[in-house]
């Protein structure tokens, strides 16, 4: 279920309320993205070793701190890739041409329902795991902070993105299709009581795991 609530943040109203014809464009470009989605995700689990500056794992060496404070405590991440599928990109190219405020929609839409995706596996990846005694951190996104997005590609081949999910890498480092998502989840048993969200939603500004802007 996409979130309208959430097409509305990501089109930036903050707070306005749209007119009843931006309301019925939505709910018209949720059905349209809806119908050329097609989910896809892939996860693999490695033994993590986390130092103050660094985290190695799944034979990657990522030099963030950051990163590591999200993972302190975690001796093993999980890596994780999802995509949206080329059918959006496609709905999302065809109004660029034919009707660019359409598009401004659609693509908000999109980015909607690429988080409610995410944040569908991750509650499956928290049920798996709780089962074993342990915590999902929230995702941590190569890009984010200071882990530079330069670690994208051997990501994405630690995962076989191409062969499992159909995501590829351009030279500039863009994923196609274009609503994809990767991430690293941290597995511990510290429980953190963390938002699935991240962050940004959580007034715990004192929290021994934030992520700094």
């Amino acid at each position: 279920m996409i979130d309208r609530q959430e097409v509305i943040r990501y089109l930036g109203y903050k707070g306005h309320i749209p007119t009843q014809d931006v309301l019925d464009l939505i709910e018209v470009c949720i059905k349209e993205v809806e119908a050329a989605a097609e989910p896809k995700h892939v996860v693999r689990r490695f033994p993590a070793r986390v130092t103050d500056s660094s985290v190695a794992a799944g034979g990657l060496s990522l030099h963030s701190r950051q990163l590591a404070r999200n993972l302190k405590d975690c001796k093993e991440v999980i890596f994780f890739a999802a995509t949206l599928g080329i059918g959006v990109d496609r709905l999302l190219h065809k109004y660029l041409k034919l009707q660019v405020s359409k598009a401004v929609v659609v693509q908000a839409v999109a980015a909607a329902a690429m988080e409610t995706y995410c944040n569908q596996c991750q509650l499956e990846i928290e049920k798996a795991c709780a089962k074993e005694g342990l915590f999902v951190r929230p995702r941590y996104s190569p890009g984010y902070g200071d882990l530079s997005l330069k670690v994208q590609n051997e990501f994405l081949q630690v995962l076989q993105a191409q062969k499992t999910v159909g995501i590829v890498l351009t030279e500039g480092d863009i994923m196609l299709p274009e609503k994809s998502v990767t991430a690293i989840m941290g597995l511990s048993s510290v429980k953190t009581g963390c938002h699935r969200e991240g962050c940004e939603i959580c007034s715990n500004t004192g929290c021994a795991y934030r992520r700094a802007k």
